[in-house]
């Protein structure tokens, strides 16, 4: 195991799950004792009982560690808990792992087991909920509590305890920055504790006699149970059921792949391990009470809250503005989600009514009365726990959204999925619509202008470049009898910029950057027989006219930031990027409404059978419509495509750091894949429960689609939600101070919404502005009691890590009915002063011995330019074409022309081994199938020293089997003899084999360089 890397393991992880399945068990042990050959089979003995069986795999594990100079853990208050025989075993592993003192470690490994942990880093915002014995207890884990008793003493005084704390505690106060005042968080949010959702500090109205009837008679049902010996008037917080719906309450498995998990109507399962409170005592007075509602009226019983709630974030279609909901009831997801996806249809469609043409009308009503006879007939399975990476988006019948614009939609009308289609159609006229225009872009010309502007940058004739064009449009075009237009289009542009690549002139660096990103790969060898007709190069796209209206450009498509001194290859990337994203938002989600009404416009008929392609005013009518949004207030109209496209360009940077990072630096080629995976398969609300989807939650980080998430306790830690919402909604209340905050945490971090918009203020916010955090609930019931029984503690949390005030006493996650209705206290406030801290740095915190960097920038900036410099130089015995333009980063790429004068491709890669720089050479053979060809492969390398690398295929791969070998790089006067040697022989070698495997083959660098740009595995 090599000490010098940094290792990243997951919390879970230590857990070691291990039911009574002996299968599984024997499982586990195995795959440990491939890995720990040497374990003595005592050690682990499959007959022992489970916690002792962990035990002992974790002291395994401990004594093959290497000693880690820091260890850092995240979210630490999870380890509240402690070590010790009745805490979880996920942190009786975790200290026993990391060499714990008193793990009692068994025999065969006693030698061997000890501390692996030089220093230890706990980071957690929420590090106590109301007691500092809970900081001994995660310090305790390590095995690092013992030098502070009085935080585990009860007789000891809060001075004491603080002074203990204060030894190892940091604690920064969140603050920003506003129009000239300092606000901490308790001042830039806004808590709604009154349980209203619409109007501020006002509780939810209920105006509906029924509604009325029916909470009435829900609180007298529920007092009357809990009144009831058994419960003692007493019930766990957030878990009874009828505090979030009234409809009837099923259990549900939390992890949907574990078919031996237990069912549960609630989450947290921390809070309580009895199985009665974990199915909410009145699910099934509640239950009773639907059947016989539901027989009665044929109807659902009506919950205001639940209403309330739905109307609130009903206004997310028209402002855009996203929220985030908690429920502690793990059926709410679904319920909430059906009732918001029910208000989202009747926006959507009185949407398109008022937008589409009025011929269009009667196709559009019914295409309408289907999807409501469809959605009726069968419910589309829930999407709210699909899985990640699914590109095949089938629609389905939960909106109207999903409906028409997605999958493959209704077969009677042109709806959004039609046109959707006409779009990756590449041989229809919309299949260039988001294509760019590069030759006509980098020679700034105009449509009708293009072939004669590349005639006079290229000083030829025109007829003899017609010839030249097409002739060389051949190396990039397939097989195929009819290319696409699309395909032909590409082809022209591929082809005029080699020829400007190759041209001394204004022209040629920006020319060969785009040819060399986006089209050298494509280059065949041999060219075909179809060709491209130069009057292509001519095609007017959406980009090509949007670069003419600088206003809306700047809005929503801006230039690179560096303008003229950005380097080419630079400002490509980043307009490519933004153009790729644009598309995507535009194609893919709510700005897609927007664009299919425009298509539409110019659609005779909306009839499949008769409906024909549109014209290319589609472009200019599309911006005419982006334009108009663009000049109009947004007080004035529903949040629309502008909005969503504006937003992303704003946040360029945002949106890559946080949601899309490899973008920045995989291929140009693959760009459109990464981002359309991203975007696709969106709806308006998105829930979860059990297991999170990543592309749902990434999709938040977006302006667009799903404007509001509903999750259980799942996305409580782990996930950055705030890019792009500023509403959280505590629907079902979690116990712990902590939990909640960490909950409110999901949208208040560092570049948040809410901080974006405090920063750009020069005037003192109001309340809009603020980020708004929700805690609905009706009042005049029991449920007012729960919330403020939870208040309090918000407010103790708050004193005991912002004010030297004596830390409260640790409550139970109970409420007691018949204490709390004695309180007779109103719901309290949050704090209103400027919070501090009472754990801040200290001068002596920053004292220290400071220990230089082992390799410092500057040692680094001349090792880099040391490794770079043999491009510059002639390597020994060996004739070298190296790439023109490299890949950043540590590589370099060329290509070997050997005696037989074949040529072949390698990269080197500089990396470390030993207090030395080492060169690693790897040269491609290509697609040989190693799983087929194993053996010939193993017989013609069997007699040869030579290092065969086998690449595990990746999509459409390039090359399945490399030739490698490294060199330790010593004295620099001899680098390039030393290189020299090694590319010799590694190129030969891939050659001769390439020879053998491949005959008649002798590819180019182009064919391998994405793959070998992607392919690197440092030499140390």
């Amino acid at each position: 195991m090599d000490p010098d890397r940094d290792f990243f393991v997951r919390l879970p992880s230590f857990s070691l799950p291990m039911r009574s399945d002996p299968q599984q068990r024997r499982k586990l042990r195995d795959r440990l004792r491939a890995e720990l050959p040497w374990l003595p089979d005592q050690v682990l003995d499959l007959r022992a009982n489970t916690e002792d069986l962990k035990n002992r795999i974790a002291q395994a594990i401990n004594t093959v560690l290497p000693r880690f100079d820091l260890v850092i853990v995240d979210e630490a208050h999870n380890l509240k808990h402690g070590w010790g025989e009745h805490v979880s075993s996920r942190n009786r592993v975790l200290a026993t792992v990391l060499g714990r003192p008193g793990a009692q470690p068994a025999n065969p490994l006693r030698a061997r087991y000890g501390p692996r942990a030089d220093k230890v880093l706990l980071i957690s915002a929420t590090p106590v909920d109301d007691d500092y014995r809970q900081l001994w207890n995660q310090l305790d884990v390590f095995g690092r509590a013992d030098p502070f008793p009085a935080l585990k003493d009860r007789a000891a005084g809060d001075e004491d305890r603080r002074a203990a704390v204060a030894e190892f505690l940091i604690r920064r106060v969140t603050s920003l920055e506003v129009a000239g005042d300092r606000l901490t968080k308790n001042l830039y949010r806004r808590e709604w504790r009154q349980g209203g959702v619409l109007t501020y500090d006002e509780p939810i109205r209920i105006t509906d006699d029924r509604q009325r009837l029916t909470v009435a008679l829900v609180q007298k049902k529920v007092s009357e149970l809990l009144g009831h010996e058994r419960f003692g008037s007493r019930f766990q917080i957030g878990m009874l059921a009828s505090f979030e719906s009234f409809l009837q309450t099923t259990k549900i498995r939390l992890d949907p792949d574990d078919d031996t998990a237990d069912e549960f109507a609630f989450d947290a399962a921390d809070q309580t391990a009895d199985a009665t409170e974990r199915q909410g005592l009145d699910v099934g007075m509640l239950n009773g009470l639907a059947r016989a509602y539901s027989r009665r009226f044929g109807a659902e019983l009506p919950h205001p809250k639940m209403d309330a709630l739905a109307q609130s974030l009903a206004s997310s279609w028209r402002g855009g503005r996203k929220g985030l909901v908690f429920v502690r009831r793990i059926a709410s997801v679904d319920e909430l989600r059906q009732k918001l996806n029910r208000s989202y249809d009747d926006w959507l469609i009185a949407r398109l009514r008022a937008r589409l043409a009025e011929r269009h009308s009667a196709t559009l009503a019914a295409a309408v009365d289907d999807y409501r006879s469809q959605s009726l007939r069968h419910r589309s399975p829930s999407t709210m726990d699909a899985p990640d990476g699914e590109d095949d988006d089938t629609g389905g019948t939960d909106t109207f959204f999903a409906w028409f614009f997605r999958g493959r939609g209704p077969a009677s009308i042109v709806s959004g999925a039609t046109i959707q289609e006409r779009f990756r159609n590449r041989a229809g006229p919309l299949g260039t619509f988001f294509d760019d225009n590069h030759v006509m872009a980098v020679l700034g010309a105009a449509a009708g202008g293009v072939s004669a502007a590349l005639a006079t940058a290229l000083g030829r004739p025109d007829r003899t470049l017609q010839a030249e064009l097409r002739q060389l449009s051949r190396y990039y075009l397939t097989r195929a009898k009819q290319p696409t237009r699309g395909a032909r289009f590409d082809a022209a542009q591929a082809a005029a910029l080699e020829l400007l690549a190759h041209h001394n002139g204004p022209h040629q660096a920006m020319a060969e950057t785009i040819w060399r990103q986006l089209y050298r790969t494509y280059r065949l060898s041999t060219p075909v027989t179809a060709e491209a007709e130069p009057e292509l190069l001519e095609t007017t796209t959406f980009f090509t006219l949007l670069r003419q209206r600088k206003e809306l450009r700047d809005a929503i498509w801006p230039p690179p930031r560096g303008g003229t001194a950005t380097e080419p290859a630079d400002a490509f990337r980043e307009q490519h990027v933004r153009a790729q994203l644009l598309s995507a938002a535009a194609r893919l989600g709510h700005a897609f409404i927007d664009l299919y009404a425009t298509v539409a416009d110019h659609l005779p008929t909306l009839d499949a059978a008769t409906a024909i392609d549109p014209d290319s005013a589609v472009a200019t009518s599309y911006l005419d419509d982006l334009q108009r949004q663009m000049n109009r207030s947004l007080y004035d109209r529903d949040w629309a495509a502008y909005d969503e496209l504006a937003a992303l360009a704003e946040n360029h940077d945002l949106v890559l750091d946080t949601t899309l990072p490899d973008v920045r630096q995989a291929p140009l080629h693959e760009i459109p894949t990464l981002v359309g995976r991203l975007f696709g398969a969106q709806q308006p609300v998105g829930g979860m429960t059990g297991k999170v989807n990543h592309r749902l939650v990434h999709q938040f980080r977006l302006p667009g689609y799903p404007f509001v998430l509903i999750s259980t306790d799942l996305l409580q830690e782990g996930e950055d939600l705030h890019t792009f919402c500023s509403r959280v909604y505590h629907y079902g209340l979690a116990w712990t101070p902590s939990a909640t905050e960490q909950r409110t945490g999901r949208i208040d971090r560092v570049r948040s919404q809410t901080e974006r918009r405090l920063n750009k203020l020069h005037d003192t916010p109001n309340g809009e502005d603020l980020l708004q955090v929700y805690y609905p609930h009706l009042a005049d019931t029991v449920e007012r009691l729960q919330v403020r029984r939870v208040m309090r503690r918000m407010n103790d949390f708050t004193r005991l890590m912002h004010h030297s005030l004596a830390a409260p006493h640790g409550g139970d996650s109970h409420l007691d009915i018949s204490q709390e209705v004695l309180v007779d206290d109103e719901i309290p406030a949050p704090p209103t002063a400027l919070l501090t801290t009472s754990f801040p740095v200290r001068e002596d915190h920053l004292a220290g011995d400071d220990r230089p960097l082992a390799v410092d920038k500057e040692r680094a900036r001349r090792q880099i330019s040391r490794f770079h410099s043999l491009s510059d130089h002639t390597l020994a015995g060996v004739t070298v074409m190296w790439e023109r333009i490299q890949p950043p980063g540590c590589l370099l790429l060329g290509t070997t022309r050997l005696n037989s004068g074949r040529h072949q491709p390698f990269s080197l890669q500089l990396g470390w081994e030993d207090e030395h720089l080492a060169v690693r050479c790897i040269s491609p053979v290509g697609l040989i199938d190693q799983r087929q060809n194993w053996r010939d492969l193993f017989e013609s390398t069997a007699g040869t020293p030579i290092r065969v690398g086998v690449v595990k295929v990746r999509g459409k791969a390039t090359y399945d089997v490399t030739v490698e070998e490294d060199v330790i790089l010593t004295d620099p006067g001899s680098d390039a003899a030393r290189v020299g040697a090694l590319v010799r022989r590694v190129t030969i070698q891939a050659d001769a084999l390439e020879q053998q495997h491949l005959p008649d083959r002798d590819a180019l660098l182009a064919e391998f360089r994405t793959e070998l740009e992607r392919d690197v595995r440092h030499a140390g």
